[in-house]
């Protein structure tokens, strides 16, 4: 019995073997519900179910990775900054409260620095950064520095930094360690498509059920019905997945659903495909209007690119699209009238006075611009944008609505500084422009600039530029070690 189980595993091939572990690891722990000490000890059995099959340690703990990216939960910290009585009872019955949170994935970084100091240790010369890297580094210290020198908290302000560091040792582990080559890309395509389906079967029950359903999993259990604004679909659920806001879960799934788009056109996969379309149902059901402008751009830029190299390499999106037609078209006429037309009928009364979404962005925008005069070089501090907004006027948007500027640009210049954001902004530039200039021809890479793109038109609208994603897709393109294809 057990030869015949580990001859199947061997006759697999190791991308429809990711896929199918994967999604059967989420569903079992979606099904079991362990406290957070066994998810995050679950992903070392992951590690190692990965291991029997691929056998190549530094690629494996890079994919374990990844796969612990959507769990948000873990050990919790909350910490008030504002007491109760300061915001409205019935929204906030603790008072203004800030979580720190460490999840299964900074175990992961960890795992990961010290198998970066292991072998820097005993091969000084294994990796040399570029221009490119070091921008990332410059990033990442001017925001520690904000939070040291900057910060009214920073006690809480620190912490927090210094966990967002796991995207960073992440992105250097992937420097050094990982070949971008063919098998690797098809690993990765499958990967996260097992992710994307996952979060549909998650979103579509919470859809179903019209709340969470009070999982582990579920980083966010208490969400608020949507539709308190004139520009809002009324008393319209929106799924979260796993992650902690509906727009969070559909910007993420637009990115993804971006690459997975490239992929199916490469690999011609069905799985692709089926995670694709599910992913983009999933897109759709979350109501988000930044989460769809991001996948409407990253999708134009990915097929006005593809078509200029062949009208046929679109080709596998017809068939696919012909194939399941009977299936396909019902359910996009009933997201569109069921979920885009209402949202976008409503968009129209987003600039009424004192009620729509870019009334109050308008304000948020205003009050964030005089605190970023106040605090151009190092901004306030992680945490610390309500607390300082309050600070500034009682009067302020912040004083009423204790929400960061729904701009990520923004965002990140009132909590670290101008310089932070330019910096991170020159990182990208470099970073794409490199992916040209090295690589170009190639789909895949492609699929890493339209992903970024989405995520980047996004971040206009949201406080969330899913920063994780997008050093994962660079971290492979950003090397002199790009290895090219044949597609």
């Amino acid at each position: 019995m057990k030869s015949k189980f580990f001859q199947i595993i061997k006759q697999m091939t190791n991308e429809k073997y990711l896929f199918g572990v994967t999604l059967s690891f989420y569903i079992l722990l979606l099904v079991i519900n362990p406290s957070n000490y066994i998810i995050a000890f679950s992903f070392v059995i992951l590690f190692l179910v990965y291991y029997l099959k691929i056998k190549k340690f530094e690629v494996v703990l890079f994919l374990t990775y990844i796969s612990s990216l959507i769990v948000q939960t873990g050990k919790t910290y909350p910490t008030q900054l504002l007491p109760v009585g300061f915001f409205p009872i019935e929204i906030y019955p603790l008072g203004y409260i800030v979580n720190l949170v460490i999840t299964s994935t900074h175990f992961i970084a960890f795992a990961m620095l010290l198998y970066i100091i292991r072998q820097l240790i005993s091969k000084p010369r294994l990796f040399k950064p570029n221009p490119i890297d070091l921008l990332l580094v410059i990033f990442y210290t001017l925001k520690i520095l904000s939070a040291i020198l900057a910060s009214k908290e920073p006690g809480l302000s620190i912490p927090f930094e210094i966990l967002s560091l796991s995207n960073f040792i992440a992105y250097f582990y992937a420097r050094i360690f990982i070949k971008p080559n063919f098998a690797l890309w098809k690993n990765l395509s499958y990967l996260l498509g097992a992710l994307v389906v996952f979060e549909s079967l998650l979103g579509f029950s919470q859809l179903a059920m019209k709340s969470s359903l009070y999982k582990n999993l579920e980083n966010q259990v208490n969400i608020e019905y949507f539709g308190h604004a004139v520009d809002e679909t009324q008393f319209t659920f929106r799924p979260v997945g796993t992650l902690d806001h509906a727009n969070s879960l559909g910007v993420w799934t637009a990115s993804v659903c971006i690459f997975l788009l490239a992929s199916g056109l490469k690999y011609k996969s069905n799985i692709i495909w089926l995670s694709f379309l599910t992913g983009c149902v999933l897109m759709i059901t979350t109501i988000s209007r930044s989460a769809w402008l991001g996948f409407a751009s990253g999708s134009l830029f990915l097929v006005i690119y593809v078509t200029k190299r062949s009208k046929n390499l679109l080709k596998p999106l017809f068939d696919f699209t012909l194939k399941w037609r009977f299936i396909i078209i019902p359910i996009l006429l009933f997201l569109f009238f069921f979920f885009v037309i209402p949202r976008a009928e409503n968009s129209l009364y987003s600039f009424q006075e004192d009620a729509g979404a870019a009334f109050f962005r308008r304000i948020q925008i205003l009050d964030a611009v005089e605190i970023i005069k106040l605090h151009p070089v190092l901004g306030v501090g992680t945490f610390m944008n309500v607390y300082e907004g309050i600070s500034l006027n009682l009067y302020t948007m912040a004083a009423s609505i204790p929400l960061a500027p729904e701009n990520w640009y923004l965002f990140v210049a009132v909590e670290n500084g101008l310089l932070t954001v330019f910096v991170f902004i020159f990182f990208l530039i470099l970073s794409l422009r490199k992916i040209f200039e090295s690589n170009g021809s190639s789909m895949i890479f492609i699929s890493v600039v339209s992903s970024t793109v989405c995520l980047i038109v996004a971040a206009i609208f949201q406080p969330d530029i899913n920063i994780e994603l997008i050093l994962l897709l660079l971290s492979l393109t950003n090397g002199g070690n790009i290895v090219p294809s044949n597609d």
